[in-house]
């Protein structure tokens, strides 16, 4: 399952049309493609989901200075939603 959530993320910020690469930008994307899945709705909240599109868009931001530069890279783009995701389900 938790392989699950950095594939689905990668879809959700990297799939998408060209738009303005901004925070706001990809956390909105990503909230939107999250809430579709039902496996992810299954095993998360929607603060979980939130917080890990919100990690997951400032490193975005900080890696990258383009949506194209990240469709490059979609193995750094997995790494990002992998360990947001990890750091959410962390049980504090």
């Amino acid at each position: 399952m938790k392989k699950l959530i950095p594939l689905l993320f990668i879809v959700a910020l990297v799939s998408c049309g060209k738009k303005e690469w901004s925070k706001e930008y990809l956390v909105n994307k990503c909230n939107k493609e999250m809430a579709k899945e039902e496996e992810l709705q299954k095993m998360l909240n929607k603060d979980q989901i939130s917080q890990i599109c919100d990690c997951a868009a400032d490193k975005m931001m900080a890696k990258y200075k383009s949506e194209a530069e990240a469709d490059k890279d979609k193995a750094g783009a997995e790494e990002i939603g992998r360990t947001c995701a990890l750091e959410v389900m962390q049980p504090k």
